[in-house]
């Protein structure tokens, strides 16, 4: 497939065509005529989310990558599979590309900072001490920088648009108070405080209030999650005609939101899925009442237990869940499984839900033996991920195996096997849809589970 196939129909799409061709072929003289006639959008991509700087990368044209540096290209843009310019010379062993990218200012910083998965990146400051002030948080509410994150049956609202490649792209759509206090008044109306951060690009002032502002500083306000599942839909389609409560069937769109919005939306569902289900004192079982802005619950019985002394009976849930990528005992192969609802042919990592009384080491080595008959030994912290469906934390590892013989659990799984590098390779290439291999892949590159995935193989020897 030629990843630099666009519709060049304008002289400025045409010549985008010929960089990205050139940075695909290393020819550096074409690629430094057409930065010269481009000068702005040397970023964009192509019909497959790809970059110059990507393309370059991938077939290891080193002086085409410098000049594209040298311009300001971004090397940490991503295509559609999570892969920046990095992580693809990496991925295919191109040794010097991998050398001038590293040393790149951007890449420096970012490679210092921890690994963070989607739904984890989230803008706003929790401020936990506002929570109590009544006071507060009643002005907040009603002040015009204040967003609200709207959901219906835990489904988010956002904003559709489409792309150019005919497929559908999601924003969260935020909301002021003027827009829904009506709905502020509801019995049912549950509403949370999320934190303090920018204000939405769609609410913020005009240009010359932001100036007035002072130069420098970005206004910034509270944002709260509310609950209009009481309220009829047609009475907020008149709000904001153009917004949809995203549908629970189409959680994959949530994948293409801005990863700030989506940590944002993320802590909202699971706040508001934990008032939607525990709705009595799990001590007494009476009816209980939000306090602390959303992040409590207090038995309305006088004299329960769970109203004296240090008890976490009415405070949000969180359940914490162990993911992890074995390898096998001579590093060269992994063992990845397939429960029965996965789609087509993916394939993925092992993971549990982790038990009282257990380590995360030993709920990784119960799990991956319960489902797979395979002993592992080290176990190794990679990162975590916040999984809003409907409060998980996603603890994942990396597992060395002592064992290599697999008894499939088919009430966990049903298959599962060693995928030797090149298979692995493979199915990362089929997640981004590049048509490779033997039709197997991956999750996504949103999930924890292609980063552990790729962690494997870009620390593995190449091809």
């Amino acid at each position: 497939m030629d990843l630099t196939v666009r519709d060049a129909t304008s002289p400025r799409e045409q010549i985008l065509s010929q960089l990205q061709s050139g940075a695909a072929q290393g020819d550096s003289a074409k690629v430094a005529r057409m930065l010269k006639a481009l000068k702005t959008g040397l970023d964009e991509r192509n019909e497959q989310g790809w970059t110059a700087m990507m393309l370059a990368s991938r077939n290891g044209h080193t002086e085409v990558v410098k000049l594209l540096l040298d311009c300001g290209c971004d090397p940490l843009l991503r295509n559609k599979s999570g892969q920046n310019s990095l992580d693809i010379a990496e991925f295919w062993d191109h040794s010097s590309v991998v050398s001038l990218l590293r040393s790149d200012p951007q890449a420096k910083k970012a490679a210092e900072k921890d690994v963070v998965n989607f739904f984890g990146v989230n803008p706003l400051d929790r401020q936990s001490h506002r929570r109590t002030d009544r006071q507060w948080l009643d002005d907040a509410m009603r002040d015009p920088t204040t967003t609200y994150v709207l959901y219906r049956d835990l489904n988010p609202y956002v904003t559709p648009s489409e792309s150019s490649d005919g497929s559908f792209q999601y924003a969260l759509a935020a909301y002021t108070y003027g827009e829904i206090s009506f709905a502020l008044n509801e019995a049912e109306s549950s509403t949370v405080f999320l934190g303090v951060g920018p204000v939405h690009q769609s609410l913020k002032a005009s240009p010359k209030q932001e100036q007035n502002a002072g130069e420098g500083q970005q206004e910034e306000g509270a944002w709260f999650a509310l609950d209009v599942t009481s309220i009829p839909e047609e009475k907020m389609q008149e709000v904001k005609p153009e917004a949809e409560a995203l549908s629970r069937r189409n959680r994959l769109a949530l994948m293409t939101l801005r990863e700030e919005d989506a940590g944002i939306i993320a802590q909202g569902r699971s706040m508001l899925a934990w008032h939607d289900r525990y709705k009595f004192c799990p001590t007494c079982g009476a009816k209980t009442t939000m306090a602390d802005a959303g992040y409590k619950r207090i038995c309305t019985i006088e004299g329960c237990r769970s109203l004296k002394g240090v008890h976490n009976t009415c405070h949000p849930r969180l359940d914490p869940v162990a993911i992890m990528l074995v390898v096998s005992e001579d590093g060269k192969s992994v063992l990845l499984g397939r429960k029965k609802g996965f789609p087509g042919k993916m394939y993925s990592c092992l993971a549990g839900f982790m038990e009282p009384g257990e380590t995360i080491e030993d709920a990784v080595r119960r799990e991956v033996k319960e489902e797979s008959g395979i002993i592992v030994g080290k176990v190794q912290y990679h990162s975590s991920q916040p999984w809003p469906m409907p409060s998980q934390i996603m603890i994942g590892c990396i597992a060395q195996a002592v064992s290599s013989k697999i008894t499939v659990d088919t009430e966990e799984l049903e298959d599962a096997r060693w995928f030797t590098r090149h298979e692995v390779i493979e199915m990362l290439g089929a997640t981004s849809n590049l048509g490779v291999g033997s039709g197997m892949f991956v999750p996504p590159g949103n999930a924890i589970a292609h980063q552990l995935i790729k962690y494997w193989a870009r620390m593995a020897p190449s091809l």
